[in-house]
């Protein structure tokens, strides 16, 4: 199973639907963390042959979607903006709530800086920012995979000039 997880979109959609189109065939869900929830609902209907699942952030007020938790591959995944958490002070207070929640992985964003952390058993996953990257010069999103044994296998990648994907880092 593959995960394509993408957060931070702004109301900028380029990137996102240049990703989806190179991506589509090899991808089984699509996730959006967040800021804009907008985004992830026109995105669902552009590509309505693929599973999207997404919450709201900081920026979409009035949003009833604050955070999911998905089974996906034997796997329980949190998603949340990352901002009820605090997440830009640090990773201690996501990673309790996963605890909490006894969730396999955290999937977040709200920083717009990519992590993979392992987080005792748990992996907390930041895609980073898709539209406005920080702490580095590309656009970012994620790829997870979940192999059937439950072997987890995440990934950030970068959309580098000429729109060429690239990996950034993996666990």
């Amino acid at each position: 199973m593959k995960l394509l997880i993408l957060s931070d979109s702004h109301g900028s959609l380029y990137y996102p639907r240049m990703v989806i189109q190179k991506l589509k065939d090899r991808i089984d869900v699509i996730i959006h963390l967040g800021d804009h929830e907008k985004d992830a609902i026109k995105l669902m209907k552009e590509f309505p042959s693929l599973l999207l699942h997404y919450v709201g952030g900081n920026c979409d007020f009035g949003s009833i979607h604050k955070e999911k938790i998905i089974p996906i591959a034997n796997k329980k995944i949190l998603m949340t903006h990352g901002h009820r958490q605090d997440v830009k002070w640090g990773y201690d207070r996501i990673g309790y709530y996963g605890e909490e929640k006894e969730v396999d992985i955290v999937l977040f964003g709200h920083t717009h800086m990519p992590l993979i952390e392992n987080y005792g058993e748990m992996l907390l996953f930041n895609p980073g920012s898709i539209s406005q990257p920080r702490g580095i010069i590309y656009p970012t999103f994620g790829i997870i995979e979940i192999e059937e044994e439950g072997k987890v296998e995440p990934a950030i990648m970068a959309i580098k000039k000429d729109n060429e994907l690239s990996r950034l880092w993996m666990v």
